[in-house]
């Protein structure tokens, strides 16, 4: 029965998150959701694996069913532009996460919450790897909102006209 507040919570709170267009509303309102049954209740009520797995799955179909055969020609020009951003923000991250570490601000999780991806992706992972969660999810949540908040001022000074 535990479960079943913990699902009603998440998605609760996930619709009124999303539904206040709160960046990853669905996933960090159900990660409130689900804490603030946790938390009123005093336990740790366990998501069986198959739920789990089976959220993983759906994730991953949900991406996949992006991919098309047009899709797939319209990514060959920003293949290799992709390809050295990704590793610049590997390289990023993981020298963001070498310096929480020597610093001792290092979460748990802390290479998958200094890692480009997806807020909900990279959580999921997380959560399958056991490796702090709810950290890699704030790290994540707190890039997505300071990028969308910061866009609007980085648009106008980028696309204002030189003096």
């Amino acid at each position: 029965m535990p479960l079943l507040y913990v699902l009603a919570a998440a998605t609760v709170c996930g619709l009124l998150l999303q539904a206040l267009q709160i960046p990853g509303g669905l996933i960090f309102g159900a990660l409130i959701g689900a804490a603030g049954v946790s938390l009123v209740t005093g336990e740790a009520i366990a998501v069986p694996s198959t739920a789990r797995s089976g959220a993983s799955i759906v994730i991953g179909a949900t991406i996949g069913v992006t991919v098309t055969r047009s899709t797939l020609t319209t990514l060959r020009p920003v293949v290799l532009p992709a390809l050295l951003a990704a590793v610049l923000l590997i390289l990023a991250g993981l020298g963001i996460a070498y310096l929480l570490r020597v610093l001792g601000l290092a979460p748990p999780g802390d290479v998958l919450a200094t890692s480009p991806g997806a807020l909900s992706v990279i959580t999921a992972i997380a959560a399958e790897q056991g490796v702090g969660a709810v950290q890699v999810a704030t790290f994540h949540l707190v890039r997505v909102v300071l990028v969308l908040a910061s866009l609007p001022v980085v648009i106008s000074l980028l696309l204002k006209p030189n003096p």
